[in-house]
């Protein structure tokens, strides 16, 4: 198809011309010319006066599902809710905190924690926010613990003393600022709540100073359900699985500086991984490449995709004449960019030209249409009758999804609209196999008020090397 034919095409789709003939190109630079990582605070600084989650929408979709509160022990959904994210939980280890959240907006919401854990992994933050923080140490004497267990929680079981699981002053030398503040903010937490014997007893007294021993909860394990029903509390617990989503698919305005940090550096790590494409450069190159850029950029890599395989134990050589495509995703602060291009080595096949011709048209047609209301069954509907309109035989996805504090937010909500803060991919990757090659393209993009606009610098279509 040529350039006429293309600017036609791109009438039948309704498209703008000038954005057509932009599309037509088949060569880009490697680099992003001038991208930088955004200006401002640091992702701590974003955090510092309250949590990521955008809590008015949290109330309002709380209210929305008929439920008092939620009660969490995830690490993403407690970070979200909070802030915290305890590195243990990322060794192994069982979740080093819990979040409770309350429907009643005069309630801030609530962290329960043992008392080391928030000494020596959690206050360090500093946060601003008036958490309301349950900390919990030992039993101080286990038969009481268990009797206490067998009376159905109705008494709490004495506790080792605060103070007695964080780490002592040997006395040789001044107290550095970061054990001093550490120890003032485990001190100050007990001053404001009494410590517990173990994470069950603290857990139930939080549920219970936050009204939720009662009402309807939702909660995001099944293993926190039994200590509703053991302790005879008129709780109806509920899976909170799609509340959580429905939360988290609309972004706080601190989440979407935290996300154009992360995609932006993750945009430019994939780029760079890309431009070391070369004949005799190997997948395990570009992989290597990309996940050291993204940590250069303090982001953490996921996963890269190239030329269709995922599995990262698969190595090949690259030759002349290869077209592959790449999906990069690395996350920053939990936030998760995904940027994926065709990469040309070299002069490519006349039907992987086609085929990144047909993405780049699909994809410029759908990103003009996103507004609020819009629904993902409407957006591949659009991408595809778009290729069929212009005469493009290629199987293409255009598979949209939310993207945030996981790669695929919103799964298995269904069909559901477009809304303000909604930060979005439309995966459009070639699904065939036999045509020289593979191909994909794929931005984030934030939803408007009025339209859309992309959360990364933008790159042309094409890696040409």
């Amino acid at each position: 198809m040529d350039r006429r034919d293309l600017l036609k095409a791109a009438t039948l789709a309704g498209i703008p011309a000038g954005v057509a003939a932009c599309a037509t190109s088949p060569t880009m630079n490697t680099a992003t010319r001038g991208a930088e990582l955004p200006p401002g605070p640091s992702p701590a600084e974003i955090l510092r006066k309250a949590p990521p989650v955008d809590l008015e929408r949290a109330y309002a979709t709380m209210e929305r599902d008929g439920l008092s509160g939620l009660v969490l022990m995830n690490p993403v959904n407690v970070y979200h809710f909070t802030g915290f994210w305890p590195a243990t939980s990322r060794m192994g280890f069982r979740p080093g905190a819990y979040a409770l959240v309350s429907r009643d907006p005069r309630q801030p919401v609530a962290v329960v924690a043992a008392e080391f854990t928030y000494y020596y992994l959690l206050a360090d933050n500093a946060y601003e926010y008036p958490f309301q923080v349950f900390l919990f140490t030992g039993p101080a004497d286990r038969e009481q613990l268990a009797a206490a267990r067998a009376g159905r929680y109705q008494v709490d079981a004495p506790a080792a003393p605060a103070g007695s699981t964080i780490f002592k002053d040997a006395g040789r030398e001044p107290m550095m600022d970061t054990e001093r503040a550490r120890l003032a903010a485990a001190q100050a937490a007990v001053a404001r709540q009494p410590v517990s014997a173990d994470a069950e007893f603290a857990l139930l007294k939080a549920i219970r100073s936050l009204g939720l021993d009662r009402g309807k909860v939702g909660i995001d394990e099944a293993e926190l359900a039994p200590l509703f029903a053991s302790a005879g509390l008129a709780t109806q617990v509920v899976p909170g699985d799609d509340t959580l989503k429905r939360i988290r698919m609309v972004k706080s305005a601190r989440e979407l500086q935290l996300m154009r940090y992360a995609a932006t550096a993750n945009m430019q790590a994939a780029l760079a991984a890309a431009a070391t494409a070369r004949a005799g450069a190997s997948y395990r190159e570009l992989r290597s490449t990309f996940f050291a850029e993204a940590a250069r950029r303090g982001n953490r890599g996921v996963f890269m995709v190239i030329g269709g395989i995922s599995a990262e134990g698969v190595d090949r050589p690259l030759r002349d004449g290869d077209a592959f495509l790449f999906d990069a995703v690395s996350e920053g602060a939990g936030y998760h960019g995904d940027f994926a291009r065709t990469v040309f080595v070299g002069e490519p096949r006349p039907t992987m030209k086609k085929a990144a011709e047909a993405i780049t048209l699909g994809w410029a047609t759908v990103r003009d249409a996103l507004r609020p209301g819009l629904r993902l069954s409407e957006i591949t509907a659009l991408g595809r009758d778009t290729l069929r309109k212009a005469g493009y035989d290629f199987n293409v996805a255009f598979g949209p999804h939310s993207v945030g504090l996981f790669h695929s937010d919103s799964s298995g909500l269904g069909d559901v609209a477009l809304e303000p803060g909604m930060v979005l991919s439309v995966d459009c990757p070639v699904m065939q196999a036999g045509i020289g090659g593979t191909a994909h393209l794929e931005d984030l993009t934030l939803i408007t008020p009025t339209g859309s606009e992309r959360i990364h610098p933008g790159a042309e279509t094409i890696v040409q090397v």
